[in-house]
C-alpha cells in the first residue's frame, strides 16, 4: 500500500513539473506573439495633415504559433487530467486504509 500511495505521489508531481514547463511555453509563445513595436505599425494621416496610428495587436486562428499555442493547451489539459487521476488514486488508498485500520480496532474491541 505504501509503494502505490509513493507512485502516485511521484505521479502528481511529475503531472505538476510537466504542467508549470508547458504553462511556462505559453507565456513565452504568447509573449513573442504579441510583442510588437508602435514605431514600426502602419500609420494614416488624418485630415490634419498629422499622422494617426492604427496599429492594433493582430489574433488570427491561423496566425503564426496558433497550432503551437493550441498544442500547449491540449497538453496542460492532459496533465490537469494526470495530476487529477493520480490524487483520486492518493485519495482512495487513504480512504482504503483508513478502513483497514478502523477494521483492526473493532476486531480488537
Amino acid at each position: 500500500m505504501i509503494k502505490a500511495l509513493n507512485i502516485a505521489n511521484q505521479g502528481m508531481q511529475q503531472a505538476e513539473r510537466r504542467a508549470t514547463d508547458i504553462a511556462a511555453d505559453i507565456l513565452k509563445s504568447t509573449s513573442e506573439l504579441s510583442s510588437f513595436s508602435l514605431e514600426d505599425a502602419p500609420s494614416q494621416q488624418n485630415g490634419t495633415g498629422s499622422k494617426q496610428n492604427t496599429a492594433a495587436p493582430v489574433t488570427s486562428p491561423s496566425g503564426p504559433g496558433y497550432g503551437e499555442l493550441m498544442q500547449h493547451m491540449v497538453d496542460l489539459k492532459a496533465e490537469e487530467q494526470a495530476f487529477k487521476a493520480n490524487a483520486t488514486l492518493f485519495k482512495r488508498m487513504d480512504e482504503a486504509e483508513d478502513d483497514a485500520l478502523g477494521a483492526l480496532f473493532d476486531e480488537d474491541s
